[in-house]
């Protein structure tokens, strides 16, 4: 009875103090862009996204073209112009700005209840309240809600997608796994990038043993219908393409090897270390080096047989360096993208506290997230009666690597890190709570109650 009052309590305590973070981290969120809201450029990469989801909405056509008749194109994915577009439905052209910006701020918050419910799958209960506490309070996912580009969106949808199929897999819900298939298929439209990830995830939840066993497996079923409902999202998005679109239209395969091309040139120098953000703009091979596959990799090719050491230390440990780095390399600098002129860090002594308390427990979760590696490694070889599907590890493990090895192949702009703030967390405080523990068994997933 007395262990029963104490639990409830502990419940209550946690609930109110995870309500407590969830609203602060709405509120800052809020007030952030409200402060910001007039004073962010839309230029660049945002003024494609509008003028994607303004021709959505208007002229019922994904196209950059900023004219009365657009010819439609796939150089940028579609998931984020919905949204726009979506907004422009809701509001016009006056008020769409602010009902997005606002929307992300409140997608931004959600994040924050969605690492605790999945935190509490693997972590001690405290590890998932702190790791909430860093997402909510985090600059880069804070300061991203301000601007029309698809970091926002992109870390909400794979989270909730990671969220869904972990408990899917624990509680071998159908819904669960189909929502799962949704909301992977969503973050493909988004960052067409994350299209391995859920044969990655359901190879690991149905583990490699033999054919029997493979059959034997009870949630087989219910994993091949999670991937048959996320390979509906790129398979429609390629039949689309295919259809649609002119030889000679701008495509995503376009924007791949351009990136490829801006991330071949160690630490982003090509000569004059000036150019440092946009080392392209002084290469004269630029044209043909981010013009197709087979121009990107002669010249690479070239240039690694120059400098052999020089490319390999870059795509080895620059590359991922970089992109886990605090800095945002490619625009304004610290937290920024684009220049904000009334930023709530700048304007509020507490705000920018909270700011340079992140900045510098940043290294520290770096170096306890490549720890993690080494416990997950511990931890598998001395718990032989571990049981994979129970163990959100490594889930979490999948989409951090998977993603670092991204971008080591592409460019590595600290700026695409940003959404995967969350699952960093998690694996760090993982690795901590881990650490401690490798004699003892995986936790289970232990629900809590208000």
């Amino acid at each position: 009875m007395i262990t029963k009052q104490k639990n409830s309590t502990s419940s209550r305590i946690i609930f109110l103090l995870l309500s407590l973070i969830f609203f602060l981290a709405l509120m800052i969120r809020t007030e952030y862009v409200r402060c910001s809201s007039n004073t962010v450029p839309i230029v660049k990469d945002a003024r494609e996204y509008l003028i994607y989801g303004y021709n959505l909405a208007h002229r019922s056509t994904f196209s950059q073209e900023n004219s009365p008749n657009p010819s439609p194109d796939s150089f940028r994915s579609p998931g984020y112009p919905l949204l726009i577009s979506l907004c422009f439905f809701t509001g016009n052209e006056q008020t769409f700005y602010p009902i997005l910006i606002y929307t992300q701020a409140i997608l931004s918050s959600l994040t924050v209840l969605l690492t605790f419910f999945l935190g509490i799958c693997f972590l001690p209960t405290w590890g998932a309240v702190i790791a909430a506490f860093l997402v909510g309070f985090s600059p880069h996912l804070i300061a991203m809600t301000g601007y029309m580009l698809t970091e926002t969106l992109f870390s909400f949808m794979l989270l909730s997608a990671i969220f869904c199929f972990q408990y899917a897999v624990k509680h071998r819900s159908g819904y669960l796994f189909v929502a799962s298939g949704l909301f992977f298929g969503y973050s493909y439209l988004t960052n067409e990038g994350a299209v391995f990830v859920p044969f990655l995830f359901a190879y690991s939840a149905i583990g490699c043993g033999s054919m029997v066993k493979l059959r034997q497996n009870p949630i087989l079923p219910n994993t091949l219908i999670f991937l048959l409902i996320f390979i509906l999202f790129p398979l429609g998005w390629t039949l689309r393409n295919h259809i649609s679109l002119a030889p000679n239209a701008p495509r995503g395969s376009d924007r791949a090897i351009g990136t490829m091309s801006h991330g071949a040139y160690p630490d982003f120098i090509y000569k004059n270390p000036e150019f440092r953000r946009f080392p392209y703009r002084e290469d004269p091979m630029q044209p043909e080096f981010g013009a197709s596959l087979k121009g990107f990799c002669k010249i690479l090719w070239e240039r690694f047989r120059e400098e052999p050491l020089r490319y390999l230390r870059w795509y080895v440990i620059g590359k991922p360096y970089y992109l886990w780095s605090w800095n945002i390399i490619q625009g304004v600098g610290d937290v920024y993208v684009y220049p904000v002129k009334d930023s709530l860090f700048e304007t509020s002594a507490t705000a920018g506290l909270t700011r340079d308390i992140m900045r510098s427990l940043h290294p520290v979760i770096l170096i306890f997230a490549l720890a993690g590696i080494v416990v997950y490694a511990a931890r598998s070889r001395y718990q032989k009666n571990s049981k994979p599907i129970e163990n959100t590890a490594i889930f979490i493990l999948i989409t951090v690597g998977y993603f670092t090895l991204l971008y080591m192949i592409f460019a590595p702009w600290p700026r695409y890190s940003i959404p995967l703030r969350p699952e960093l967390y998690l694996w760090a405080i993982w690795a901590v709570a881990g650490g401690t523990q490798i004699s003892v068994r995986n936790p289970q997933c232990r629900p809590v109650k208000p």
